[in-house]
C-alpha cells in the first residue's frame, strides 16, 4: 500500500491513502504500522482524526485494496 490507493476498512469505510507511517522508519524493509486516510465519507470511530476528513489507522483495518496509484 502507498499514498494514491483506494482501500476499504473492515467497516466498510472507504478512502484514500494520504500517508503512511513505518514500524520501523529509515529501515528499506519496515512493514507498515499505520496509514493517513482521506475518507470519502464519513470516518469510522475507532480512526485517530487528524483534521475534519482525514484520520489514521491501524493497517491491519484494511479489508481490501479497491485501486492502486499509478507510478
Amino acid at each position: 500500500m502507498k499514498p494514491g490507493d483506494m482501500v476499504e476498512i473492515n467497516t466498510g469505510h472507504t478512502g484514500v491513502i494520504v500517508g503512511v507511517e513505518y514500524m520501523y522508519p529509515g529501515h528499506p524493509h519496515s512493514p507498515l504500522r499505520n496509514i493517513e486516510v482521506l475518507w470519502s465519507g464519513h470516518m469510522p470511530h475507532h480512526a485517530f482524526r487528524i483534521n475534519e476528513k482525514i484520520s489514521t489507522v491501524d493497517v491491519f483495518t484494511v479489508k481490501k485494496v479497491i485501486s492502486r496509484a499509478e507510478g
